[in-house]
């Protein structure tokens, strides 16, 4: 009896985490010219982040929005395992995943033509903590940016 008990709560939770994972999150887009703020759990990054271990810096634009928008896009198309999935205006979404389990991580940008930055906050579908790959992903991001014309 016990260990039926068990495969339920496993099979129950194995569920919940697969749907939260394949659901896109309801908090993605602008709101008021800036990115949604992070979760509580330590499992994102931002350039909005006011926690040291969460923050990250935004970028400065290229010469002008659309010149930023095409470094932004092939940083994407240089980095492995990443899907854009919209792209409007001023913001862009990008969904990357973990090629062995298939985990998912919402990646935004938003192109602050005014004081001519680019924002980015990267956060974790599901998890707890995200042993600092979304970090990691920026540094990685902010590098092939840079190095872009």
């Amino acid at each position: 009896m016990l260990m039926w008990g068990l495969v339920i709560v496993v099979l129950a939770v194995g569920g919940f985490m697969t749907f939260k994972n394949l659901k896109e999150p309801s908090d993605l887009g602008l709101n008021a010219g800036r990115l949604a703020p992070l979760a509580s759990s330590p499992n994102g990054v931002s350039s909005y982040a006011e926690e040291e271990d969460k923050k990250v810096a935004p970028l400065a634009f290229k010469a002008d929005l659309k010149s930023t928008q095409l470094a932004a896009l092939r940083a994407f198309a240089h980095m492995p395992n990443n899907k854009v999935v919209s792209r409007n205006g001023d913001y862009v979404h990008v969904v990357f995943f973990s090629p062995k389990v298939g985990y998912r991580d919402d990646v935004e940008l938003y192109f602050d033509e005014t004081n001519q930055l680019l924002h980015f906050r990267s956060q974790s579908r599901v998890g707890y903590s995200d042993m600092g790959i979304n970090k990691l992903r920026y540094q990685e991001f902010a590098k092939l940016y840079s190095e872009a014309d």
